[in-house]
């Protein structure tokens, strides 16, 4: 009997050691050996929950998320009363993009546990990456009442604060962070963009400056700095903000590590590159690179056209790995002394044909002079920064990611300035340019955050086969006030907000191509890309600019 009462609690025994020798391997960084021992313990008790637990943040760790969420699964199924598991499990599933599933989880631990701060704050982080803003805000207040001292939920409530529009709270919530822990870089950061909102520049400009005096090489730092300095007309500071912000993203020296790339970013690529080394932008040594992106085009094309991207294996990315992330050349697009815009503009009639209008939608022709338009269009086409690409087979570069210029700040503020009427307070937030592929589609359906939109065009008529099409149309129904970024601007929600519109007896507005006409309307409609059909030749790529000034609902 003592033998058969004594087996048990000496295996019991000998489990927990082996737990806690594999805790200690794991805790120390020796991941090889803690696997073995979870394994070992399994091998001897496939019950033992923690070991399952354990081996699934060893699988997180590794970057596989899918098998970390099996082996927690089972360590859930073994004992599902353990909040600490279902936590993990949603942390898991949120680093993986399945919000749902990570809210669910929180709040599972959270039945388990309600007074688990971590759980609180973290179903607030998923709830607010839903955009359910309001329930995030409850969830960060939650974790706050628990533990005050709470600094990252002080400014992760900052941010859902100031996305929800109450700027005056988020600014609160970032200095209370910041007075728990002062050299806190992300709310230092934080608070620049509320204080900048706020149109407390210099304020701004400090907070900025103090999050880059603590990590220097913080992009989306120098991307504000450089907005805040637009702002104060210091356009110089702004671009050099701006262009650092770029190189921290771009110019980083790390290799390619895409398993898969989009093809019509190797199209683009290859045409760029061989148009710049037959212009003698680029040296020759840059032959080796251009060859190797046309190897990868040619592989490209004999793959199946229904799949928009490109498995790319090892040997490739090296090819390209020296220039395929990195921005090799900036085109000269200086400032002009004499202006950017067209000086013919009849401000008065087109500020009153814009107020006319009900929704605000309206174009303008000639919007550039010659001599800004024409070093515009060789910026885009010869400057190396079209690093975004979309499933649609359009290409993009952002103000902080490459797309800036002496002439498109100075356009951007010649906006402004010179029709009052139409942009009134509001200050530029955000541009960018796309590059369209001729066999390919344009923008889904979206609106935009902000109070207005320019888009204009630069490529030249002849290049557009479809003289009635190849614009922009645009409904005459605004993005409901309810709806945040997230619901608005998502290509998931294309068949919502269609419906929506039909609900609404929305009318489309179409707005024919033509080079150098700008629409200007509210951001708070939604818009997309006309059917397209342009030349299948680099120079002849549909090319918009778009200028984003002011916020959503801001009067």
């Amino acid at each position: 009997m003592s033998h058969d009462g004594s087996a048990p609690s000496h295996k019991t025994s000998a489990l927990k050691t082996w737990l806690d020798e594999a805790v200690a391997h794991h805790q120390a960084g020796r991941l090889q050996q803690a696997e073995q021992l979870y394994r070992q313990i399994l091998a001897a008790d496939p019950d033992q929950a923690d070991a399952w637990h354990y081996l699934g943040l060893l699988a997180y760790r590794a970057g596989q998320l899918d098998k970390a969420i099996e082996l927690l699964s089972m360590a859930i199924q073994k004992v599902a009363k353990n909040a600490l598991y279902h936590f993990n499990l949603g942390v898991v599933f949120q680093k993986g993009g399945r919000l749902g599933e990570a809210v669910e989880s929180y709040r599972r631990a959270l039945t388990i546990s309600p007074g688990h701060v971590e759980a609180h704050s973290n179903l607030g982080n998923a709830l607010k990456e839903q955009g359910k803003l309001d329930q995030a805000i409850a969830s960060y207040q939650k974790a706050l009442s628990l533990n005050p001292n709470y600094v990252e939920a002080h400014n992760n409530l900052g941010v859902a604060l100031k996305e929800r529009g109450r700027v005056d709270e988020a600014v609160a919530s970032y200095e209370r962070a910041l007075r728990l822990k002062p050299n806190h870089v992300e709310a230092h950061c934080n608070l620049g963009i509320a204080l900048k909102e706020q149109s407390k520049l210099e304020a701004a400009t400090a907070s900025f400056e103090k999050a880059l005096s603590l990590k220097p090489d913080y992009a989306k730092a120098h991307h504000n700095l450089g907005l805040a300095f637009l702002w104060q007309q210091q356009l110089d500071r702004a671009l050099t903000s701006l262009r650092q912000s770029a190189d921290l993203q771009h110019n980083h020296g790390r290799p390619v590590n895409e398993a898969s790339i989009h093809k019509s970013r190797i199209k683009h690529d290859a045409e760029q590159i061989q148009y710049l080394l037959d212009r003698g932008v680029l040296a020759r040594d840059r032959v080796t690179y251009s060859d190797s992106l046309k190897r990868l085009r040619q592989r490209c094309t004999q793959e199946a056209r229904s799949s928009t991207r490109f498995t790319i294996d090892n040997a490739a990315l090296q090819q390209i790995a020296p220039s395929f992330n990195r921005i090799l050349h900036y085109a000269e697009s200086p400032a002009l002394p004499q202006g950017a815009l067209n000086q013919h503009l009849d401000v008065e009639t087109i500020e009153a044909r814009y107020h006319a209008s009900r929704p605000e939608i309206m174009h303008i022709d000639d919007l550039l002079n010659e001599e800004a338009l024409q070093s515009l269009r060789l910026f885009c086409l010869e400057s190396t920064i079209w690093k975004k690409d979309y499933e649609n087979g359009y290409i993009g570069a952002f103000l902080a990611e490459g797309f800036s210029s002496p002439l498109l700040l100075q356009i951007a503020e010649e906006l402004r300035v010179r029709f009052p009427g139409i942009f009134k307070q509001h200050l530029l937030t955000q541009a960018w340019a796309f590059k369209y592929d001729s066999e390919l589609t344009g923008l889904n359906i979206h609106a935009d955050a902000a109070a207005v939109n320019v888009n204009f065009w630069i490529t030249p008529d002849d290049a557009n086969l479809d003289p009635s099409r190849g614009g922009l149309v645009v409904w005459d129904k605004e993005a409901p006030q309810e709806w945040d970024f997230k619901e608005y601007n998502n290509k998931r929600n294309e068949p919502m907000i269609r419906e929506f519109l039909r609900s609404r007896g929305a009318n489309a507005v179409a707005i024919p191509y033509k080079q150098n006409r700008a629409v200007v309307f509210n951001s708070d409609l939604f818009h997309e890309t006309d059917r397209l059909a342009f030349k299948d030749e680099y120079a002849s790529r549909r090319i918009n600019v778009t200028l984003l000034y002011g916020y959503r609902f801001a009067s």
